[in-house]
């Protein structure tokens, strides 16, 4: 499924009001979702924070994952995604090509390890549709906002109700089911909604994902996919 198909399916729901009592809450939400949908391209600065329980370790809780992540994407197939912190992943980057089914590393601008990805892309197409599709169950969650002075968070959390049936059924779901996604937009009056983090924590709050957005546009240079293409083919030469 592709991001742009997903993020449309969201925007409609989001317009039509079948989610939300106020549309008007929601104006920055459904802002942000119009402009992706109608450019179909991502290019981002990304900070992201893992906080996991360290299960090898039992001195130690939690274990903390952090990296800088430059993440572009054109027309919701082709991806590219160039770390630069730790240090140890700084010049490395990881490349998907849609039309060649293809995900291959890239080592200081040089073609490394490729691998074939169809069966892998499938999977995770049918995980994203069955995320997206839960999560705009409005049983399986409620939706809130906050509005501050310069921001607008909105929360989507799991349904206590809905988290109750699973458990009688002896569990399960899936992992939507499970998550507390905040989303933070930073308001400028006159300007498109900035968008500042994405949180997904668990359950209880204690493991989360933390995606802190330093840079977000949807005007994408796309000859990088050209020149990554051409590399990609250019190893077939050698």
């Amino acid at each position: 499924m592709k991001l742009s198909v997903v993020l449309a399916v969201a925007f409609s729901l989001l317009v039509g009001g079948s989610l939300f009592s106020s549309v008007n809450e929601y104006d920055d939400l459904t802002l942000f979702i119009q402009q992706v949908v109608d450019s179909g391209d991502i290019d981002a600065l990304v900070r992201v924070h893992f906080h996991l329980v360290d299960t090898e370790n039992p001195d130690s809780e939690y274990e903390d994952l952090k990296l800088r992540i430059r993440l572009v994407m054109v027309g919701g197939e082709d991806v590219y995604v160039e770390f630069f912190e730790p240090e140890e992943l700084s010049g490395i980057a990881l490349v998907y090509l849609s039309r060649e089914e293809v995900t291959f590393s890239v080592v200081d601008g040089v073609p490394w390890k490729q691998y074939r990805s169809s069966y892998q892309t499938d999977l995770i197409n049918n995980l994203t549709e069955q995320f997206f599709s839960g999560l705009l169950e409005s049983s399986n969650f409620t939706w809130t906002v906050t509005t501050e002075d310069e921001r607008r968070i909105y929360m989507i959390d799991p349904s206590e109700q809905r988290l109750r049936v699973l458990g009688l059924i002896g569990g399960g779901g899936y992992l939507p089911n499970l998550m507390h996604i905040h989303i933070s937009f930073l308001k400028r009056e006159g300007y498109f909604p900035k968008i500042e983090y994405v949180k997904i924590t668990d359950r209880v709050g204690d493991e989360y994902l933390l995606l802190e957005v330093d840079e977000f546009k949807t005007v994408v240079d796309r000859s990088i996919f050209t020149d990554l293409r051409g590399k990609y083919y250019e190893t077939f030469q050698k």
